[in-house]
């Protein structure tokens, strides 16, 4: 559960250090080291058709869009203005079960319908879903290395129940006779034991008319069968995948029908059911070509039109990606953020694709909000535990190593204790593991357990430079 009990010493010294800096108020074994698996990540898919091609190139540093940044939002409590949102297609799916017990209606300072105020964080006290063998990457993955089949376990055997019964009986004494194989189970339940955000794509159950429907009505409906009473982490990504880096304006347009579809689709499927929304990786990291070619407007206006279709649904808090602090511009990141409508959302996320330190994260992503009234954001702490691998040429090649890189670490576990006003959370914002598609291993989005079994060893909470080592 997520909630603000009293600052550790790491984050006691974020809050008073980092905040000072920031201007701101108080307030292992190998043996049998697995390759790629399919095992789900709850997407449907065994990887995206283009995913995270893009990104692995390595970024250039302080890549610009246009000077400037727009009007200045005020904010509600929790961050939303509340616009009419007309969907292009017609109601046409009929939901495959019963949406939860919650009011009608939005409470803005409670969206996601929580037993219990959150206070000025939504997020705060939220239970995330966390899913069994069935459909989770790192508890399937470990399923395999016990010569089962994730697809063939109960939908409904939560990892708690997997957890125990790997503690007794044939599985136990399996473990207790293989050290290495119990070592990488050990690195592996460290990884699944925390939420997974689940990624729909265009590639989910075929990406065609309904698809993405579906897609998140099994997430809600069958994969969520394992933890009920819990909040999915949905990350959506439908414009790279089909347009690429650098789409003509016509590109984008002609794109438009089908992108519509797919929002409206997910939009339907959420209803009235509380969800995060993580949306578009790369939506704004990834647009230095898109600006150049003239169809940044355009792209805008997509995620405009999802970030307020998603955002206005009841239940929702929702977040639009915006990059990484060594790539993207503060002043550009600002204006983009004011063009897709950002005062109508919660706020942002960054660092999804990157493996920058969380406080150096912390410190860009403040002075991005700093530029467009103040909204709240995320950063994604997957991989961070032990930085960026830091390229020689970084001109030529991208500030840091995209492309699987070794000797990196789980980051800060996801929590809502941040230490930090603007920050509504620490979140691992896709699987630990999740293959690049490069420098080796399985297609990108692929849930790469060598790789988990790594980052798992060298998990490390520490912020970043200065701050205190924190492994775990």
């Amino acid at each position: 559960m997520f909630s603000r009990p009293q600052l550790g010493p790491g984050l006691a010294i974020l809050a008073c250090v980092t905040c000072t800096l920031l201007g701101l108020g108080a307030g292992s074994a190998a043996a049998r080291r697995g390759t790629g698996t399919g095992t789900g990540t709850g997407t449907g898919t065994g990887h995206d058709r283009r995913a995270e091609r893009r990104h692995r190139r390595g970024h250039r540093p302080g890549h610009a869009h246009r000077p400037g940044h727009g009007p200045r939002h005020h904010r509600a409590r929790h961050g939303r203005h509340h616009r009419a949102y007309r969907p292009v297609h017609a109601a046409r799916y009929q939901q495959q079960c019963a949406e939860p017990a919650v009011p009608a209606g939005r409470d803005p300072g409670n969206p996601l319908a929580l037993g219990r105020d959150p206070g000025p964080d939504p997020l705060t006290g939220a239970r995330f879903f966390i899913p069994g063998p069935a459909h989770g990457a790192a508890a399937g993955a470990i399923a395999e290395l016990l010569g089962l089949f994730p697809a063939t376990l109960p939908a409904r055997e939560s990892w708690t129940a997997f957890r125990r019964r790997l503690a007794s009986g044939r599985d136990a004494a399996q473990l207790a006779a293989d050290p290495d194989l119990a070592g990488q189970v050990s690195e592996l339940s460290t990884i699944a034991a925390e939420p997974e955000a689940q990624r729909i794509s265009s590639d989910s159950e075929g990406g065609g008319p309904g698809a993405i429907f579906d897609q998140a009505e099994k997430i809600f409906c069958r994969n969520m069968a394992a933890d009920p009473g819990t909040i999915p982490i949905l990350t959506t990504y439908f414009l790279h995948p089909d347009l690429g880096s650098c789409p003509t304006p016509a590109q984008v347009q002609a794109d438009g029908p089908v992108f519509h579809r797919r929002v409206d689709e997910l939009a339907e499927a959420v209803a009235r059911r509380p969800a995060v929304l993580l949306l578009e990786i790369d939506g704004l990291g990834e647009t230095a070509c898109i600006e150049r070619v003239g169809s940044l407007p355009g792209w805008e206006a997509d995620l405009r039109y999802e970030a307020r279709a998603l955002g206005s649904l009841p239940h929702t808090v929702v977040y639009v990606e915006a990059g990484y602090s060594d790539s993207n511009s503060v002043p550009d990141t600002a204006r983009m953020l004011d063009a897709i409508g950002i005062g109508d959302i919660r706020g942002f996320f960054t660092n999804d694709t990157h493996e920058n330190w969380t406080i150096d994260e912390v410190r860009w992503a403040t002075a991005v909000a700093r530029r467009t009234g103040n909204p709240h954001f995320i950063v994604n702490t997957a991989d961070n535990g032990r930085g960026p691998l830091l390229n020689p040429r970084p001109a030529a090649q991208g500030v840091e190593d995209l492309c699987n890189p070794p000797g990196r670490g789980l980051g800060p576990r996801d929590t809502t204790d941040t230490g930090v006003p603007l920050a509504d959370a620490f979140l691992w914002t896709h699987p630990p593991g999740n293959s690049s598609g490069c420098g080796g291993g399985p297609p990108g989005g692929v849930f790469w357990p060598l790789r988990a079994e790594s980052e798992a060893a060298l998990a490390d909470g520490r912020l970043g430079p200065g701050f205190p080592s924190r492994p775990y």
